[in-house]
């Protein structure tokens, strides 16, 4: 018999919300290398499915006031786990987007954890070793969304690059034009962290927002979620592209992938520059 409850970060069950994991992965699973994120600002509710009194799945509803899809207005599942059945899957999904319908919304997306700042997508394979920052999820999530009514709406991917060398004569020549023209080059002051991400968040309210799925975010809220960052940042790899006047007008964000124990390579995450 199937039991769905509803739950809130606070309430003294929530541990069945959050214990469930441990359940369907194993205890070295790469699911675990990173913690678990509930973006609260646009937390609706939490639910779990119970069989004869035992979870078998969850999920968190969000709705983001500022999300909308095909001009119409969206919520979003996230924090999604489940054990591989369908009808357990089938009963949850469809309790999620009744609610999310008396929300108002016409488009239920998924995986997404309130918006694009925070955890979304799944993989469709994992035929290459998990790396620093990427989600880790059961690949049978992907045919539960597909069989409950969902659609694929974005499409990510990841490429490798093992030669370094690089010798581009335009590359050099844009470099020896920008550099004439006043705008310098340097890597991140972790001296002075704070400072440089209200740099960034202002760079990135102008870079990121015509993408896919693109909500705003608060500038404390940005510099609350980069700072836990500062203890893994190597300042070499995080180069800052300033104007004559210092204004930031591009950085790149890169890091070392710290899942690889047989070799150096680092992860370029993040490429942002002004229009």
């Amino acid at each position: 018999m199937f039991e769905i409850i509803s739950l809130q970060t606070g309430d003294e069950n929530f541990y069945l919300f959050e214990n469930f994991p441990k359940e369907i992965y194993e205890k070295d699973s790469p699911y675990f290398f990173l913690p678990e994120k509930i973006n609260n600002e646009y937390l609706k509710e939490c639910f779990v499915l119970l069989v004869n009194g035992e979870v078998k799945s969850r999920c968190a509803l969000y709705d983001n006031p500022h999300l909308f899809y095909q001009n119409k207005k969206a919520a979003c599942i996230g924090n999604f786990e489940s054990v591989n059945n369908e009808e357990i899957a089938a009963e949850l999904l469809a309790h999620v987007s009744s609610n999310a319908k008396k929300l108002g919304a016409q488009f239920l997306i998924g995986p997404m954890n309130g918006s694009t700042w925070n955890e979304y997508r799944f993989s469709v394979d994992q035929n290459y070793p998990p790396f620093f920052l990427e989600p880790w999820r059961h690949l049978y999530y992907n045919q539960q969304f597909r069989q409950n009514g969902f659609e694929i709406i974005g499409k990510y991917f990841s490429s490798i690059e093992t030669d370094l060398a690089f010798h581009n004569p335009q590359v050099a020549e844009k470099e020896r034009q920008l550099k004439q023209s006043g705008v310098t080059f340097r890597n991140i002051c972790l001296a002075e962290f704070e400072k440089e991400l209200e740099k960034l968040f202002c760079l990135n309210a102008i870079a990121f927002k015509s993408n896919f799925l693109y909500t705003p975010i608060n500038k404390d809220a940005f510099i609350k979620k980069y700072e836990e960052t500062k203890s893994i940042i190597n300042p070499a790899f995080v180069i800052i592209a300033e104007d004559d006047k210092k204004n930031v007008i591009g950085y790149i964000f890169c890091v070392d992938d710290f899942f690889n124990r047989k070799e150096k390579s680092l992860i370029l995450k993040t490429v942002a520059r002004h229009p």
